[in-house]
């Protein structure tokens, strides 16, 4: 991996150790959503993913997968596993 596509993926885990936290600051209701970050490569992107914290969990159950609004900024060899109105699951071969 050369080192732009090392500095986006830092973005990235970056971008998903916030959503860790937030989700565990969260006081919601089971369902309810919450504005996470957008976990795409793009350090500038404000962007908001709404997802309760069961999704949350369970996309990232797996260490090299994130979601991300449709159409953002990915890294060479990242797939789409997943696809709804709300966001795109990718994943990323180990780094």
């Amino acid at each position: 991996m050369d080192s732009r596509d090392e500095r986006l993926a830092e973005n990235q885990r970056t971008f998903r150790h916030a959503n860790e936290r937030l989700g565990e600051l969260a006081d919601v209701q089971d369902g309810q959503r919450i504005p996470f970050l957008c976990e795409c490569a793009d350090i500038a992107c404000l962007g908001r993913v709404e997802a309760s914290l069961g999704e949350f969990d369970v996309i990232h159950e797996d260490p090299y997968r994130y979601f991300v609004l449709s159409g953002h900024l990915r890294i060479d060899g990242e797939e789409i596993l997943e696809q709804n109105d709300r966001y795109d699951v990718v994943s990323k071969e180990a780094l």
